[in-house]
């Protein structure tokens, strides 16, 4: 299942990003229980996105070597929960520079990752995933 939704990026003149929720990112959302204001607020979030430089939320986690592919991991609040930081999402999205598509294609719950003292089990799965991104984004290249 896709779904693509088109947004106008206002420090592109005529850049059109086109939204992307990649079937691994639908079957996890559902998996996770991800509440429909969340998927919302995630719709709106993802054409604010910027390609320019990370921030404390944001980490860029791969470039290709042709430059056309960029990964990037954030973090983002669940409002569902109280947690501040630590009770939030995160989402690992690639964009395709030449296209202009902002691809979703990973969302766990924060403390699902495994970064604190839950052992190596589930930091270890996440980081084979994206080693897994880094592979494919290379093949498409």
């Amino acid at each position: 299942m896709r779904v693509t939704l088109i947004f106008l990026r206002s420090n592109f003149l005529s850049m059109a990003w086109v939204y992307i929720e990649r079937e691994q990112f639908v079957r996890l959302c559902e998996k996770v229980g991800v509440s429909c204001a969340v998927r919302e607020a995630i719709c709106a979030w993802a054409p604010t996105v910027t390609n320019k430089f990370e921030t404390s939320r944001q980490k860029l986690v791969y470039r290709s070597p042709n430059n056309r592919y960029e990964a990037w991991a954030a973090g983002i609040p669940n409002p569902d929960s109280n947690k501040g930081k630590s009770g939030g999402y995160r989402i690992v999205y690639f964009i395709d520079l030449v296209e202009g598509a902002i691809n979703l294609d990973f969302i766990a719950e924060r403390n699902e990752l495994g970064f604190r003292d839950e052992g190596h089990r589930k930091k270890d799965r996440y980081n084979e995933y994206i080693r897994g991104l880094k592979d494919y984004l290379k093949t498409l290249e």
